[in-house]
Parts: C-alpha cells; structure tokens; sequence
C-alpha cells in the first residue's frame, strides 16, 4: 500500500496538468472565436475610366475613376458597415473620395463596395505627368479607405461599433485595368460602445 502512493500522486498531478491544459486551449479557442474582430480590407479593382483635357488656360483635366473595396469579415458576428469611405491623391495631390454606406457583411464572409469617382480641375502641373503615367500604362494612387460599422449576432444588434483606416499605395495598369502593386499600412483599428438611447 505505502509503495502506490506516489505513483497514485504522479498520475493525480499528470491528472492535474491535463485538465488545465484543456481549459487553457479551450478558453483561448473561444476567445478567438468569440472575438470582435475588425475587418480586412483590399482594393480589388481601380482603373481610370477617362481624362478629359480642358486645353484652354488655365490647364487642367477632369478625371474618372471606378474602384472596387473588398471588406473581408473575419469572425462570428456580421457587419453592418455604416460607412464606407475611400479617399484617392495622385502625386500628393487629393482627387476625392468615395462614399458608401448600408453595406451588411455575414460573418466569415466578404463583399465589394463598388464606387466611381469623378474629380475636375486636376491642376495643370498634374495634368502632364497623369497622361505621360498613362502613356507609360501605371499610375502611382494613394488610398485611405476608412470603414466604421457595427457589430451583430443573428438578428440581435451588439453595442460595439468598430472603425478601421488603411493607407495604400497602388500601382494601377491602365491598360488592363489591373493592380500590379499594392502595399497597404493599418492606421487606426479601434473598437468603441454605441450607447442607445
């Protein structure tokens, strides 16, 4: 009987350790699960639709771009994307920006904002070097998309509302409407309560 007792308290404490380790890896599968997490963004698509010239001083152009947003939900809860924001700037001049809102994202699911942008009176020192980059076919863009949204579980909205920035740089092929390059910084990526009222 005394030469079992340590045995009997080696096989408790392994007992033991199992037991914590399961809680510990299945606390942490459920918080990864039930986290709220912030979607990913991509610009899918963006290519220049037209330029138009106006040859008479002072020189400028009105520009057309079409874009596409691709908002990746990467958790449980599904979006409801209450705005959705993509501001564009050749050579570190703003062109403008794009605004969507009332986009619904199921979770573990994505969906593409699509938006067309039109900006005049790109200024004349813009002018010439925007048509040489597309006689060249690629243009350098700076995007910031910015996305604010709130959170849902079934058909019950959740008191915390999200809002994510992303910065990218782009390199569009204008004659195949494709993005050759495209790299991408997360600015701000925050959670916030909605207090109702």
């Amino acid at each position: 009987m005394a030469k079992e007792f340590p045995s009997n308290c080696v096989v408790l404490r392994r007992f033991c350790c199992l037991k914590w380790t399961v809680a510990m890896v299945v606390t942490a599968a459920c918080l990864f699960v039930l986290w709220p997490w912030s979607p990913e963004m991509k610009i899918e698509r963006m290519h220049v639709k037209r330029v138009k010239v106006h040859p008479l001083p002072p020189v400028g152009a009105d520009v057309w771009i079409s874009l596409s947003v691709k908002v990746m939900n990467r958790g449980m809860y599904w979006l409801d994307l209450m705005d959705v924001d993509v501001g564009v700037k050749y050579r570190g001049k703003k062109m403008g920006h794009v605004e969507s809102e009332g986009w619904h994202v199921r979770s573990w699911a994505a969906t593409n904002v699509d938006g067309d942008l039109e900006f005049s009176g790109l200024p004349s020192a813009e002018v010439a070097h925007l048509l040489e980059d597309i006689a060249k076919g690629k243009v350098y863009f700076h995007t910031v998309i910015e996305v604010a949204g709130e959170y849902g579980l079934f058909a019950i909205s959740i008191p915390v509302a999200f809002k994510t920035i992303l910065a990218c740089e782009i390199l569009v092929d204008t004659k195949n409407h494709s993005i050759l390059l495209q790299h991408c910084i997360y600015k701000v990526s925050f959670f916030y309560t909605i207090i109702w009222s």
